[in-house]
């Protein structure tokens, strides 16, 4: 393994995964894992409302197979099943079953107050 040295940092990709869940009680029982999850859905969702994936209410949907979220996280079928549980429970995560036989449609979900609580008490 080698040092970063000036802006070599700048040639990797990031996943962004908002700071309130990390930081926010509410939060506490998802694991880093399915957090990590949220953010790589996020990444999808962005992609998405760019080639305009809306259902009839206008919502952003994003289709991300189990298998595929498998490979991109080196995680088993069990685990993925897992971490989509968890930000369901968490109500960060719908899942709508599209068509039999076609992943089900994902709806990231976020508490508004959350986030603007979070960032009032550490914008100082």
């Amino acid at each position: 393994f080698n040092y970063l040295y000036g802006k070599q940092a700048e040639q990797f990709a990031y996943v962004n995964i908002p700071k309130a869940l990390i930081h926010e009680e509410a939060f506490s029982d998802v694991s880093l894992e399915a957090k990590m999850l949220y953010g790589l859905i996020m990444e999808r969702m962005g992609m998405y409302r760019k080639n305009k994936w809306l259902d009839e209410q206008g919502r952003v949907y994003v289709l991300y197979p189990v298998k595929e979220i498998m490979e991109d996280i080196n995680r088993s079928e069990a685990s993925v099943s897992k971490y989509l549980s968890e930000l369901e429970d968490a109500k960060l995560l719908e899942r709508v079953q599209s068509a039999p036989g076609r992943p089900c449609k994902l709806y990231l979900r976020f508490r508004n107050q959350t986030s603007r609580k979070w960032e009032r008490r550490n914008s100082n």
